[in-house]
């Protein structure tokens, strides 16, 4: 698949001025999401080179993408892992917990992990990338119809053009989307129509934003054991083949994966990224 830079169809919109780069405070709204910022012991890194071996992942959802692992995962290839901070546009190698988004259940200065660097691990050893770039913005406990919204705060719709700016800004090519988000429709009883709708907006607003990179749809329903036909059927529905790909399948994490019946464990941690690699390969082979 040939490289797409970030940002290249923002000319269509008018997000042109200084304050297109806010991000409202989501904590203002949904409490416990205040972003790790903290730069203390974070090492900035220069673009270098980017070529066709280079990932630049986007991560979207809420709570499991976040840092929510209990324990930080220390990467095999950390050198060659990279993160772009959506809050400030400058790249930082890679680290738990990472930066610019919030640590789930726990207090912002608690080290907590992702599935994300496992994954970009994987990415490495596994031979696909030789350098891997995530770029995370999800925040927890939010629901698909807020991530909708350029009129109701949060504002979190907003926040795809802000994301679509820094990768502009920072010459970087989006490799994929990854969308893993549902478990807070599932306890809202949000309908499979309501909650496709809402994802599809989302989609074309990336697909405005970022033209032409590959958004990957995780199945992604279970909280505290419960789970949603209509989430997962939602989920389902928007997948094209073309530019809108089956992610993983995260319901396929079992109780051993996940330490309070939602959040992931090591294990789960583990699990995920093995699957979201398997994904990812498949959707940009297609």
């Amino acid at each position: 698949m040939a490289m797409i830079f970030g940002g290249a169809g923002l000319a269509l919109n008018s997000f042109t001025s200084p304050d297109a780069y806010d991000i409202y405070p989501a904590e203002d709204v949904i409490a416990g999401t205040e972003p790790v910022l903290d730069l203390t012991g974070r090492i900035e890194v220069a673009r270098g080179d980017i070529s066709a071996r280079t990932a630049v992942i986007v991560f979207i959802g809420q709570s499991l993408s976040v840092n929510q692992t209990p324990t930080p995962y220390l990467p095999v290839h950390g050198s060659s892992i990279d993160q772009l901070n959506i809050f400030d546009g400058k790249l930082y190698r890679a680290k738990d917990p990472i930066l610019g988004v919030n640590v789930s259940g726990g207090a912002v200065t608690d080290l907590r992990g992702t599935w994300m660097l496992p994954m970009a691990d994987k990415l490495i050893t596994d031979g696909h990338f030789d350098r891997v770039i995530i770029v995370p913005m999800a925040v927890g406990n939010t629901r698909v119809g807020q991530w909708a919204s350029e009129a109701t705060a949060p504002f979190l719709f907003n926040k795809i053009n802000v994301v679509a700016l820094r990768l502009r800004d920072a010459g970087l090519p989006c490799t994929a989307i990854m969308w893993g988000q549902g478990e807070s429709d599932t306890i809202a009883g949000t309908s499979q129509a309501s909650y496709t709708a809402s994802l599809n907006k989302i989609i074309a607003e990336f697909n405005h934003a970022i033209p032409n990179c590959p958004i990957l749809v995780a199945l992604e329903s279970q909280i505290y054991g419960a789970t949603s036909a209509a989430v997962l059927a939602a989920q389902a529905s928007v997948v094209n083949g073309t530019s809108v790909f089956a992610g993983e399948n995260v319901e396929s994490i079992g109780p051993s994966g996940r330490y309070d019946g939602t959040h992931l464990n090591e294990t789960g941690a583990d699990q995920r990224a093995t699957l979201a690699v398997a994904a990812l390969m498949a959707a940009l082979a297609s």
